[in-house]
């Protein structure tokens, strides 16, 4: 998507369309669908009748069967698989590049290799896991990275227009607040709609709530102007902020003097 824009528009129009205001506004309007969507708010739902129709066709057997009968698949699990995507095309469509084709080959990959295998060996059919809860709670860790990545593209319409509203400082305790959050979630000590009744949580879960928390807490000296050089590239710049020299610090233009 992105090779084709450039081909179409030329070399400047991903950048162009990278700092359009209504472009990054309806792409942070987007993801938050997406995000609610993944936390339980509702279920991003292609028609039942575009499913029927498709499964109908995947009784022709042959090449054209399969092919039909992975586009049922995708159909029915639109709801599960359409956020996901949906990030990846936006990311193609802003950035273009390599990210988002690797993007696209890992999630396909994901989805085509289960079946690839279970054809080849049946009988590792009785060792998959079981569905429950553990599923509900990959969707919704994926809700909160989908929420924070929402407000980059926020932060983005902020920076061309600069209306000054989310400042560095503000974007990091927004930031703050959603994985601090996300790590009160995966200690169970918040429950979401679909959640199942946790009476204890997995070693996994426990260590992905400790690596969270760290996150978190590794992000909080950056509201005092820390450069917090992992998630540099998704802040606003140090300079796009309420204390630029970082607090407490103040630069005096008439002598020259830094305080």
């Amino acid at each position: 998507l992105g090779s084709l824009i450039t081909g179409i528009f030329g070399a400047d129009s991903l950048n162009a369309l990278s700092t359009n205001v209504w472009f990054n506004l309806l792409f942070f309007l987007l993801l938050l669908v997406f995000a609610a969507s993944f936390l339980g708010a509702f279920e991003i739902m292609l028609p039942n009748s575009w499913a029927n129709k498709v499964d109908r066709q995947a009784d022709r057997g042959g090449l054209l069967g399969i092919v039909f009968m992975a586009l049922a698949l995708a159909i029915v699990s639109f709801s599960c698989t359409g956020p996901i995507v949906g990030t990846l095309l936006v990311e193609a469509a802003s950035k273009g590049g390599i990210a988002p084709i690797i993007g696209m080959l890992g999630f396909s990959l994901a989805l085509a290799l289960p079946f690839m295998l279970f054809a080849m060996f049946p009988g590792w059919l009785n060792s998959l896991p079981k569905s429950g809860g553990w599923l509900n709670t990959v969707k919704v860790v994926l809700g909160f990275l989908e929420l924070a990545l929402a407000f980059k593209f926020l932060s983005n319409a902020d920076l061309v227009l600069q209306l000054h509203l989310l400042e560095r400082e503000v974007f990091i305790a927004i930031w703050i607040a959603i994985f601090g959050t996300l790590a009160f979630y995966l200690f169970g000590k918040l429950q979401l709609p679909h959640d199942s009744p946790v009476s204890h949580i997995s070693v996994g879960r426990l260590g992905l709530g400790l690596l969270v928390l760290s996150f978190t807490i590794y992000m909080i000296p950056g509201l005092w102007g820390a450069p917090l050089t992992l998630i540099s590239a998704f802040p606003p710049p140090q300079h796009y902020s309420e204390s630029p020299y970082g607090v407490g610090y103040t630069q005096l233009s008439s002598g020259g003097v830094d305080v």
